[in-house]
């Protein structure tokens, strides 16, 4: 899941460079917190984005926090201390190999974005195209050059909050060979 403005932008300065979008902040918590009875999902960021304003080191609730980071990185001269029932894992792979989940979702930092869009786990992207271009530090790959297809679902939206224009997308990866 991911949100990008028209120059593939996601981030300024560890974090949203837009106004906060209501519609996209319920699509995100609806989409990654529906699981089957009895399962939960995962939700699957980088060590930044787990810093960053919008998450601010606390778990997403009702989802499996996985923190992706190098082994033994350090934050200001300590290794990387999550809460109980966060999981920290070494890369993308040992993320998705998370058990115990029913869906798993990367939700940054553009790395593990960039990852995630060539992972042979990959079904489908939501995207958030954002109205205008916000003059991003963090960019992701053009996903509408590298292939990727919009699908029709019954969950997409057009919107408008905070003065701020934006469409969420089902995307589906390219075809691989």
């Amino acid at each position: 899941m991911v949100a990008a403005d028209q120059a593939w932008g996601i981030g300024k300065r560890n974090a949203l460079p837009w106004p906060k979008l209501r519609g996209d902040l319920a699509h995100f918590k609806r989409v990654t917190c529906e699981a089957p009875e009895g399962q939960r999902n995962a939700v699957v960021m980088g060590r930044k984005t787990w810093e960053s304003a919008e998450v601010a080191g606390r778990p997403l609730p009702r989802r499996l926090n996985v923190i992706v980071t190098r082994p033994n990185i350090s934050v200001l001269g300590a290794k990387l201390v999550v809460p109980e029932g966060v999981v920290v894992a070494g890369s993308l792979d040992e993320a998705v190999a998370v058990s115990g989940v029913a869906n798993v979702f990367v939700v940054g930092g553009a790395e593990l974005f960039r990852a995630a869009f060539v992972h042979p786990a990959l079904r489908w992207v939501y995207l958030t195209r954002v109205a205008g271009d916000f003059d991003c530090e963090v960019a992701i790959p053009d996903l509408d050059a590298a292939g990727f297809q919009r699908v029709a679902w019954d969950g997409e939206v057009a919107s408008i909050d905070n003065g701020v224009a934006y469409r969420i997308e089902k995307l589906t990866p390219p075809r691989r060979t």
